[in-house]
């Protein structure tokens, strides 16, 4: 088998690891559940469900606006969910910022039923460290 011309450039292990990850330019989070190709399912302004290709169960999510939200409620508002070092917040969980997200917007079945969707799946819920979400972008 012929070796791929960017091997030398890359290193590391290539496997997937779902995790939660904070967009400065974008001001969202992108989650990602299984290393697929996906199908966008715009659900609001706040929510894209990230749907398989090939059986179309929802595998992800991209939730955008987290500084309004965050601006909104505060860190103490989404303070049911967070972790804490002492007396320091220092991670969010990406679940808070669902819920804080779907009180944004019309109540609606179907928001109601894509919210659910990417909420129910998480044994442990996936959590944003605080560094990433207060960091300056460049």
């Amino acid at each position: 088998m012929e070796k791929h011309f960017l091997n030398d450039f890359v290193s590391g292990s290539s496997e997937f690891r779902p995790e939660p990850w904070y967009n400065h330019d974008g001001d969202c989070v992108i989650y990602q559940t299984a290393n697929e190709a996906i199908v966008r399912d715009r659900i609001d302004g706040f929510l894209t469900i990230y749907r398989s290709a090939i059986d179309g169960r929802a595998i992800g999510f991209q939730l955008k606006s987290l500084r309004a939200i965050i601006s909104k409620y505060g860190f103490e508002g989404l303070a049911v969910m967070v972790k804490e070092t002492g007396d320091q917040i220092t991670s969010i969980s990406v679940v808070a910022l669902l819920l804080a997200a779907y009180e944004q917007g019309p109540l609606t079945l179907k928001r109601r039923r894509a919210y659910a969707t990417v909420m129910s799946p998480y044994e442990h819920a996936p959590e944003i460290p605080l560094d990433e979400l207060c960091a300056v972008p460049n």
